[in-house]
């Protein structure tokens, strides 16, 4: 067998995954999978340009891509965002009125008005005592760095 030529196999190519299609489904199948309105849907479908999928009329024939359909399902509108201001906004409002009935909340302007009256009847005591001068002084220099600390912060 000298002189006879080996047969040369070829290397395989390495094969290229396939990619995968798509999964499509009707604006009726999506909607009841997900409860979004069929109609919304549709129309968002319309207004992204969004073209059922398939090679011809009978092949997937009114099914839109996956990829569509999620699109289509988390597009916002301004009437979306303006229902979910005004959502936001009454949810504040029933919060703020609920902590004020279960005495969680007062308004800035009231409390510092009640300091400064508690402020007021405090030095009127302090200057109506039995004390040195010096030491009414000393004292109403306290009373007087309590109103510049921050009481905003939590205890």
């Amino acid at each position: 067998m000298a002189g006879a030529n080996p047969k040369k196999t070829k290397a395989a190519a390495p094969k290229e995954p396939k990619a995968e299609a798509d999964p499509a489904f009707t604006v009726a199948a999506f909607s009841k999978a997900t409860g979004c309105d069929r109609h919304t849907i549709a129309a968002r479908l319309a207004s992204l340009g969004a073209e059922p999928v398939g090679k011809s009329r009978t092949q997937s024939a009114g099914k839109f891509s996956l990829r569509d359909l999620v699109k289509a399902a988390s597009l916002s509108t301004d009437a979306d965002e303006m229902r979910l201001r005004k959502t936001t906004a009454e949810t504040e409002k029933l919060e703020l009125a609920n902590a004020r009935a279960r005495g969680e909340w007062a308004e800035i302007a009231a409390v510092k008005k009640l300091g400064e009256r508690v402020t007021v009847a405090i030095r009127s005591r302090i200057l109506s005592m039995p004390l040195t001068d010096e030491e009414k002084d000393r004292c109403l220099l306290e009373l007087r760095s309590l109103g510049e600390m921050d009481w905003s912060r939590e205890a």
